[in-house]
């Protein structure tokens, strides 16, 4: 009986050993990445031909800082260096690809729903405001660059996070619901263009690797 004590008690602590409570802090650096291609299929009379088109695309590397302010509710505060590319027509045989690289800023709030001993559900709702450079491409040979500045806001769906230890944790979200904004600057007609999307990601993925203090 005495052992079967110190067992349960050797069990309550090593799981409350990784619960996510108030006041635990982290940092974390993470990775991201959304690309794919979508299949067009034109059709006259009895022929077809099918043919490939590459998707928007989006990279990002960034910092992290996390706070529980309560139990299982966090904030966090992050930036980022995203860059993305958009397919817009073909020259020469090769896709000609607009591309923006900025400096984001992210706060951010999640919520810890436990799954399993040391895995947990971690839905996620943020705010993004970018700032950089918007590079466009008229032909294989011509492109102008331009300043662009934006804001966007996300639900993180499909978000986990794996307590590996007591210090160490792994995210990974592979899902995401964004509306984003954004104002491109044309210098030389001193005007802007303003554009609006709003985007369901299956195909996206993230990678946060947390360090608990």
């Amino acid at each position: 009986m005495k052992r079967f004590i110190i067992l349960s008690i050797a069990i309550l602590f090593s799981l409350s050993a990784f619960a996510q409570v108030k006041g635990d802090m982290y940092l974390a650096g993470n990775l991201g990445a959304s690309c794919g291609t979508q299949t067009v299929t034109l059709s006259e009379g009895s022929y077809s031909t099918k043919t490939s088109q590459p998707l928007d695309a989006s990279f990002g590397i960034g910092a992290e800082f996390g706070y529980f302010v309560a139990n299982n509710t966090r904030l966090a505060f992050s930036l980022s260096l995203p860059v993305s590319f958009s397919p817009t027509s073909k020259d020469d045989g090769k896709w000609l690809k607009n591309s923006t690289v900025a400096v984001g800023i992210n706060p951010n709030i999640a919520y810890y729903v436990r799954l399993a001993e040391r895995f947990y559900y971690t839905p996620e709702f943020g705010v993004l405001f970018e700032f950089g450079s918007y590079k466009q491409k008229l032909s294989s040979s011509q492109s102008y660059r331009t300043g662009v500045w934006g804001w966007g806001v996300y639900l993180h769906y499909a978000a986990f996070e794996f307590r590996i230890n007591e210090k160490f944790a792994l995210g990974f979200n592979v899902g995401s619901l964004d509306y984003s904004s954004a104002k491109i600057m044309d210098q030389e007609s001193d005007s802007s263009i303003s554009t609006g999307q709003f985007k369901f990601y299956l195909n996206s993925a993230s990678i946060d690797f947390r360090f608990y203090f």
